[in-house]
């Protein structure tokens, strides 16, 4: 039986993760980049996941288009400088309504205008580093109480000591 997530409002188990930063993997490309590439959305105060998948931000529950939500990163109410979480999402999901999704528009870069939406850490120009978001992610982002995915877990750990030991291997 799966011990119940220490933070009662996230359910791991069904994929709620309310006003966070999620991030799945993206199958082969996540493994080749020591786990650096993957897809991302962001949530809003009921869990709902929002991502930039074709044309407009497109909603998702307990999941992202490409999987599970396997990594995740809380936002704090406090450091909101404007409005709210779900306000931010909105005028950012606005914005975005007619915009596809490209190399240089992409999941990270909707993350960021929520982000800049909401002026979060009181910083409004996320969408100017928005490639960091990725980096963000792999230093700090959580992993669920209960892993949805071993495979995914299992695949990403070997893959990134492979590349981890080819780097060393060739110094």
């Amino acid at each position: 039986m799966d011990a119940p997530c220490p933070i009662s409002k996230f359910d791991s188990a069904n994929g709620i993760f309310p006003e966070c930063i999620v991030w799945t993997w993206i199958a082969g490309c996540t493994q080749c980049t020591a786990g650096i590439v993957g897809h991302m959305g962001i949530t809003n105060s009921r869990g709902e996941v929002w991502e930039l998948i074709g044309v407009g931000a497109e909603q998702n529950h307990g999941r992202l288009a490409f999987g599970p939500i396997v990594r995740y990163i809380p936002l704090s109410p406090k450091l909101i400088g404007r409005g709210t979480c779900d306000e931010g999402i909105q005028r950012a999901i606005e914005k975005y309504r007619q915009q596809s999704c490209s190399p240089t528009n992409n999941c990270h870069c909707f993350v960021a205008c929520c982000l800049s939406e909401m002026r979060y850490l009181y910083f409004p120009f996320w969408g100017c580093i928005w490639p960091l978001l990725a980096v963000m992610m792999w230093i700090c982002g959580l992993f669920p109480c209960r892993w949805q995915s071993p495979a995914c877990l299992l695949s990403t750990a070997v893959a990134t000591a492979a590349v981890v030991a080819i780097i060393v291997l060739l110094r």
